[in-house]
C-alpha cells in the first residue's frame, strides 16, 4: 500500500509540475519594443504610429512610443538623448525613425553594444542595424515627376520646396523628381528652397518665392506639410486654381486637399504599412526568427484627383488588410 501511495503522489506531483511548466510558457514575458520617432505633430507620423500600435496589438508586443521635444523635433542630439534614455530601460528592441542618416549613429551603436536589437524605419542610418524598413523614396520622386510633367503637358515653370537637410530619404525624393523633370526641356525649375518639412515655414518661403516669380505653373514639395503651406500662400493671392501643387506622404490633410482640388497629387509613402512592418520585424528580431531581408524597400503609389475617392473609401479596409497581409507574409499568424 505504501508503494502504491508513493506512486500516486509522484504521478500527481509530476502532473502538477507539467501544468506549472505549461502555465509558465503561456505566461512568458511579452516582447518589449521601444519606438522613437521625431514627432506626432506631423500627420505622416500619426499614421505610422497607428500602424505600429495595431501590429503590436496583433502580436502581443509591449510597445512604448516616444518623440523628440516639440522645440527640437528634427534635432539629432535630442533623438540621441531619447535613445539613451530608452537604452537605460532595457527593452528587447529599440525601433527608430531617425532624424538624421549620420547624426544618431553613436546612440545606435551604444544600444547594440548593450545587447539591444535596433530596427530602423522611414530613413536609413549609416551604421549597422538589424534591419531597415523604408519606402522606395527615389521611385516615389519619379512618380511625382511623371505626374507633374503630365499635368504640365511637358511645359512650365515650377518651384521645389525641400525638407530638412541630412536625411537621405528626403534627398532621394528630390533626386527622383528631378531625374524626370530634367528630361523635359520645356520645364524650368525657377526656384528651389528649404522649408524644413513645416507648413507654416512653407507659407513664408512660398510667399517670398512668389514675389520674385509671380507667374509659376507648378509647385512640388518633398512632403505634404510643405505642399499644404504652398497652397495657403497661393490661396492668399487667388492662385490656388491656377498652379499645379504636388506633395509627398499621402497624409490625411493632403488627401483631403486633393479631394477639394487644392492639391493635384501626393505620393503615398504608406506610413501605416511601414509602422506595421517595423513592429513585425522588431518582434521577429527579438524572438530569433529569420528576417526576409535586412533592407526592406517598399513600392509607393500615386494618389491623384483621378483615384482619390477610391483611396479614401477603401482606406480602413486597406489598413485591416495590411495587418493580415504582413502577418501572413512573415509567418506570424
Amino acid at each position: 500500500m505504501k508503494k502504491r501511495t508513493v506512486s500516486i503522489l509522484l504521478a500527481v506531483s509530476m502532473s502538477l509540475s507539467c501544468m506549472a511548466g505549461w502555465a509558465q510558457a503561456e505566461e512568458a514575458d511579452p516582447v518589449v519594443v521601444a519606438q522613437a520617432m521625431p514627432t506626432l505633430n506631423n500627420p505622416w507620423y500619426v499614421l505610422f504610429a497607428q500602424g505600429s500600435e495595431d501590429m503590436a496589438e496583433a502580436l502581443g508586443v509591449e510597445l512604448s512610443q516616444v518623440t523628440n521635444p516639440g522645440t527640437s523635433e528634427w534635432d539629432p542630439e535630442s533623438q540621441i538623448s531619447i535613445i539613451e534614455n530608452l537604452i537605460a530601460k532595457g527593452p528587447d528592441v529599440i525601433e527608430i525613425d531617425p532624424v538624421s542618416t549620420d547624426g544618431i549613429n553613436s546612440a545606435v551603436d551604444e544600444a547594440r553594444n548593450q545587447g539591444i536589437k535596433v530596427v530602423m524605419s522611414g530613413t536609413k542610418v549609416s551604421t549597422e542595424v538589424e534591419c531597415s524598413i523604408t519606402a522606395d523614396n527615389y521611385q516615389g520622386g519619379i512618380l511625382c515627376g511623371e505626374e507633374m510633367a503630365k499635368l504640365l503637358n511637358g511645359e512650365g515653370k515650377i518651384v521645389i520646396l525641400d525638407a530638412t537637410p541630412g536625411r537621405d530619404v528626403m534627398q532621394n525624393r528630390v533626386d527622383g523628381f528631378k531625374s524626370v523633370i530634367e528630361e523635359y526641356e520645356g520645364i524650368e525649375i525657377v526656384a528651389e528652397q528649404i522649408a524644413n518639412s513645416d507648413r507654416a515655414e512653407a507659407v513664408t518661403v512660398m510667399e517670398t518665392i512668389l514675389q520674385a516669380n509671380p507667374e509659376i505653373d507648378g509647385v512640388w514639395a518633398a512632403n505634404d506639410e510643405m505642399a499644404l503651406g504652398a497652397v495657403e500662400a497661393l490661396r492668399a493671392l487667388g492662385l490656388e486654381q491656377e498652379v499645379i501643387v504636388g506633395g509627398f506622404d499621402a497624409t490625411d490633410d493632403a488627401v483631403a486637399a486633393v479631394q477639394l482640388g487644392e492639391m493635384n497629387f501626393t505620393a503615398n509613402q504608406i506610413p501605416y504599412e511601414i509602422g506595421a512592418r517595423a513592429i513585425a520585424i522588431s518582434y521577429m528580431t527579438a524572438t530569433g526568427m529569420e528576417l526576409p531581408s535586412n533592407d526592406i524597400s517598399l513600392e509607393m503609389s500615386m494618389i491623384s484627383q483621378e483615384n482619390v475617392e477610391a483611396y479614401v473609401n477603401e482606406q480602413q479596409a486597406e489598413q485591416e488588410a495590411t495587418i493580415q497581409q504582413v502577418l501572413e507574409e512573415y509567418g506570424l499568424n
